[in-house]
């Protein structure tokens, strides 16, 4: 099976902004091992009901994180119980772009475009998803995938070339032997274990929280019975027995009057 071959040669691109990661699978067949292996923090771009490249932006860790906080689970990997959503359940259109510049998304588009036989020659519309929305089903032919949610599959519409913006990233192109498994292991831990900090640090924030409540608790329980006993030595100053009823304060506004 190909999915047992991890290293492969992986095509790299620089896009206008250095902090995003621009690549893709030289043919079909490495293709199949990038829909196996990705990050949840990439995008999949592709040319809409034409045969083009699959190319992938991967978002730097700072940004993913934000958008970390919107979405369920907040791992982002899929896992048995949510596989069928795609994993990620509350991500739009609208937070992606909150966070991507728009030329980015340009250029995205040229380089699918003209990575396609047919869709170079003509206008296309190109799509785009989070890579925890892709689906490979075994039937599906390789190189071939499909979606959980239609809802988070976007258009960039109306797509011409632009062939200065394609010319630039081309001669950025360059090729790397890439270990996806391992890269794919690696990411998974490094989540894991930025969770398991997050959550240690949510434990303790609660301690010091309930900490300061009950420590508050008990200085107003204080205070009260510093006033109750102050209460009670005002009380002795009036003489033995008394106790300060209404009875008694009028008792001693009469004595004063």
């Amino acid at each position: 099976s190909s999915f047992r071959i991890t290293s492969v040669m992986v095509l790299f691109f620089e896009c206008c902004d250095p902090r995003f990661t621009v690549y893709m699978g030289k043919d079909k067949f490495e293709n199949e091992k990038l829909i196996a292996n990705g990050f949840p923090e990439d995008l999949w771009f592709h040319v809409d009901d034409l045969s083009s490249a699959h190319v992938y932006l991967r978002l730097p860790l700072d940004l993913w994180q934000q958008l970390q906080l919107k979405m369920y689970p907040p791992e982002g990997f899929p896992t048995k119980q949510n596989k069928e959503s795609g994993g990620i359940k509350v991500l739009t259109k609208d937070d992606y772009e909150s966070v991507i510049p728009q030329q980015v998304f340009d250029e995205m588009a040229q380089l699918v475009k003209g990575n396609s036989i047919e869709g170079c020659k003509v206008q296309v519309d190109v799509c785009w998803t989070p890579f925890a929305n892709l689906r490979k089903g075994p039937d599906m032919p390789t190189g071939t995938i499909g979606f959980h949610r239609e809802q988070q599959v976007w258009h960039l519409k109306h797509v011409d070339r632009d062939r200065e913006a394609l010319k630039k990233l081309e001669k950025t192109r360059c090729e790397r032997d890439v270990d996806l498994v391992k890269e794919r292991a690696q990411r998974e831990e490094e989540e894991r274990a930025r969770i398991r900090k997050h959550n240690q640090e949510l434990k303790m924030r609660e301690k010091e929280e309930r900490k300061r409540a009950e420590e508050a608790k008990a200085l107003k329980s204080y205070a009260a019975l510093q006033t109750d006993d102050s209460l009670k030595q005002d009380n002795k100053s009036w003489g033995d027995g008394y106790q300060g009823t209404v009875e008694e304060c009028r008792e001693v506004e009469d004595d004063f009057m």
